[in-house]
């Protein structure tokens, strides 16, 4: 979720339910987010990317893709549950700045990031993270402390081939820790979509 209405004080544990999904175990992350709104009698036109932006529609080869990301391990991309497991691990380290490339080289330039939550109602909201909103989250959560995340269970994997290349859909669970090795404090479930361009694959977008 976007972080522009909570205050300092809350923006940790609502980060926290950022960072791949994972659900504190005190709780969700209350009260921080705006209130749902009621249905407009007339809805907005849809909103139009900007010329340019990685929001409009394009199409890039493997080559033209991989000179938009900083360049991956060739081990985090090269299965469906490699590059879910890197995702995860592309989150780590201690507090202080956090190093974005890795997890920049995974994902296609305009991977979404969406979650479930309740708010204060009780009421279920759906919230969208662009990658820069999503990365912007993570130093967040590194501003206050450490951070470390694992996958612990492979769940489903589904594949498709197409057209030279691949579909992917993975559930998975994971944890976190403040610490290396440390107790959980977050724990969740995910699903990663995923696309193989014929040499490698990119996470176009993770829910929870």
């Amino acid at each position: 979720m976007r972080l522009h209405s909570v205050n300092r004080k809350t923006v940790w544990r609502v980060a926290l339910t950022v960072v791949l999904g994972l659900t504190l175990t005190a709780g969700t992350a209350d009260a921080a987010v705006s209130s749902a709104r009621s249905p407009a009698a007339h809805p907005p036109p849809v909103a139009v990317p900007p010329p340019g932006s990685v929001y409009a529609s394009w199409t890039h080869s493997h080559g033209e893709l991989v000179g938009l990301a900083p360049k991956a391990r060739p081990s985090d991309v090269s299965s469906p549950q490699a590059i879910v497991s890197a995702l995860h691990e592309a989150l780590d380290g201690p507090q202080g700045k956090w190093n974005p490339d890795r997890l920049r080289s995974l994902v296609v330039p305009n991977a979404v990031f969406m979650a479930l939550d309740l708010d204060a109602t009780g009421a279920t909201t759906v919230s969208n993270n662009s990658l820069v909103d999503f990365l912007q989250a993570v130093q967040d959560v590194h501003s206050q402390s450490g951070w470390y995340e694992r996958v612990t269970k492979i769940i489903d994997v589904s594949t498709v081939a197409k057209k030279g290349g691949k579909l992917a859909v993975v559930h998975y669970t994971g944890v976190a820790t403040t610490t290396p090795g440390g107790e959980p404090v977050a724990q969740g479930d995910s699903q990663a979509s995923l696309m193989f361009d014929g040499a490698r694959w990119w996470v176009v977008s993770d829910t929870w």
